[in-house]
């Protein structure tokens, strides 16, 4: 070959850029298609996470649900710690299955996914946490063989407390007065008792059924008050409270936030407490029973459970606090948070009607112990009050009963403290003192005692 041929081919080798430019090109495609492919392999790894995310958020709801689950199934028998552990543990493994199903196999879990729980008085918390690997398909080209990948959800859930309502309901004499004044006029315009001690009429409904009353100028006939009341629609204090119950008993249906939750009992008392419906879940029967009170109005029947004559303050606290034999957190059935709701007058009265000898014996109106509620509170049982207060006798009888109408106005505001008012909020846990006396404030006072428990339960937790 012809040396400067060789030469001047060479030349036109070393100056031609057209093969530097294709190196360039190939080297550049490789660089993009090594990004775009690291872009797939991160976007891939995005859609892991996004998954693994949802199965865990899935699995800590999960988690908290089963646990309450188990609670509500088993409180009945189960105590703590068991019951709490038991239900932590079902919380557990119904995480982990629930984050199986939902995660799939969208990537390489490094292991089981972590799952913790706690429970903090009616509260339960969990967590789960996850780690994780995205294979790459082009990232080994750069030596990156997959993207670590790592998160964890929480979720929590606060339980209702169990809770027993005690209700001990005063169906003394002094309840059958007429809850309106609208009542208390109508009344006394037509009830012939007693007429020749209050000529402006009595506005009690008196329900004693031996013959004790002056009617039409004779002496130891049959008391109308309650049957004038009765056939003319007119309301009794006994019945107001009874129809308060049973929308309190609707409020708590409407709030209920597990199976059974609330246990209510009825529980209403004149000389001794006797029980209208004993504690039960049954919240619609309850309902019904309360709707009878009105009927257990003091009738003079000394023999009945209730006995008759006075309000006995000083034996109806002492048997609702032997009635409750135990004290829960609440935290399961059995072991429910107890109160009591005391709903009356106020005006005390250890006076007691036998009805064989037709006679009262023991003293008359004077305001309650307060100290009667302590045991009640210094057991951890929350004492509920609702006053509804006694009126002022208008035309009081100095010479009827032994100034019986006297004695109860000297107890009343404006007399000052200790007076009846003032006792009762002695008796009541701090922040649960109630006073109504129209049907729509007694109504509403029993729903806002009901709502203030619950309250009360949670700040406790």
């Amino acid at each position: 070959m012809n040396i400067g041929r060789i030469f001047r081919f060479r030349q036109r080798f070393h100056c031609d850029k057209r093969g530097n430019v294709a190196i360039i090109t190939a080297l550049s495609i490789i660089g993009f298609i090594g990004t775009a492919g690291l872009g797939i392999d991160y976007y891939n790894a995005l859609a892991a996470k996004s998954r693994l995310d949802l199965a865990s958020d899935a699995a800590a709801i999960a988690a908290i649900n089963a646990a309450q689950t188990y609670i509500e199934a088993n409180s009945g028998s189960q105590t703590d710690p068991a019951l709490t552990n038991n239900a932590i543990a079902a919380g557990k493994t119904q995480a982990l299955n629930v984050f199986k199903v939902n995660a799939g196999p969208t990537a390489n879990l490094a292991s089981a996914p972590t799952v913790t729980m706690t429970r903090s008085g009616q509260t339960f918390n969990a967590m789960v946490a996850y780690q994780a690997a995205s294979q790459n398909a082009f990232g080994p080209i750069f030596g990156v063989k997959q993207i670590n990948i790592r998160g964890s959800s929480s979720s929590s859930l606060t339980m209702g407390k169990y809770l027993d309502f005690y209700l001990l309901l005063d169906v003394s004499g002094s309840m059958g007065l007429p809850t309106t004044t609208q009542g208390q006029q109508q009344l006394a315009a037509i009830n012939p008792d007693n007429k020749n001690n209050y000529p402006g009429g009595c506005v009690f409904a008196c329900h004693f059924t031996p013959k004790i009353c002056w009617v039409n100028g004779k002496n130891n006939q049959a008391c109308q008050g309650y049957t004038l009341a009765r056939s003319n629609n007119i309301a009794l204090r006994a019945d107001t409270v009874g129809q308060a119950v049973q929308a309190m008993l609707s409020t708590a249906q409407s709030t209920m936030t597990i199976p059974n939750q609330y246990r209510i009992g009825l529980y209403p008392f004149i000389v001794n407490m006797g029980t209208l419906f004993a504690i039960s879940n049954n919240l619609s029967a309850a309902q019904t029973a309360a709707g009878t009170l009105g009927s257990l109005l003091d009738t003079g029947q000394s023999t009945t459970v209730y006995g008759s004559g006075g309000t006995h303050f000083e034996n109806a606290l002492p048997a609702i606090n032997s009635l409750i034999t135990s004290v829960g957190d609440g935290s399961g059935a059995l072991t429910p948070q107890p109160f009591v709701f005391l709903v009356t007058d106020g005006a005390d009265n250890n006076q007691v009607y036998t009805t064989s000898t037709n006679s009262w014996t023991g003293s008359q109106p004077q305001l309650m112990d307060p100290t009667l509620c302590s045991n009640l509170k210094t057991r951890g049982i929350t004492v509920a009050v609702l006053y509804i207060p006694y009126q002022p006798i208008s035309n009081p009888n100095s010479s009827f009963a032994g100034n019986e109408d006297g004695k109860v106005n000297a107890l009343l505001p404006p007399a000052s403290p200790p007076n009846i008012p003032a006792t009762l909020q002695q008796c009541a846990s701090p922040g649960f003192y109630f006073s109504a006396y129209t049907p729509q404030d007694i109504t509403n006072a029993m729903n806002a005692m009901f709502l203030q428990a619950l309250a009360a339960a949670r700040l406790t937790q």
